[in-house]
């Protein structure tokens, strides 16, 4: 069964952890290296919205009864299969999900210029994802 109370509350985080990103102001890539507390600060929040993204992914994984994934990677493959995320921006949370990994595991460190990309140009990613499962639970009320 979907709790679709608790997504909708994670959804909301997902937002919350953009508006707490975007009130930072950063300007050039040579600041955000500079600027330790904010360059935590930003990889920590995107580290939590991807958080929020696997927690509803597992959510409705189980919810629906759908095979046990391995990895969070296959997770949102399952979602796409089930059509609840579209097919064309899988490679996308996939991508969200190794950065996690990469955050998380400080794989020989974090790349500061990818960090930065992602703040200067890919926090929609996470408002797709958002419209996409909100699209899902909209559907299936239906």
């Amino acid at each position: 069964m979907i709790d679709e109370k608790l997504i909708e509350k994670k959804l909301r985080r997902i937002e919350d952890f953009l508006r707490e990103i975007n009130n930072v102001e950063i300007g050039s890539l040579d600041k955000f290296k500079e600027n330790i507390v904010t360059k935590r600060f930003v990889e920590r929040n995107i580290e939590l919205a991807i958080e929020q993204m696997v927690d509803i992914c597992k959510h409705l994984v189980s919810g629906l009864d759908l095979s046990e994934p391995e990895t969070y990677v296959e997770c949102f493959d399952l979602l796409a299969k089930e059509e609840i995320i579209l097919q064309e921006n899988l490679d996308t949370f996939k991508a969200m999900i190794r950065f996690r990994n990469i955050l998380i595991h400080a794989y020989d460190g974090v790349d500061d210029s990818i960090t930065y990309g992602i703040y200067k140009q890919r926090l929609n990613d996470f408002k797709i994802f958002i419209r996409e499962i909100r699209n899902y639970l909209l559907k299936a009320k239906e």
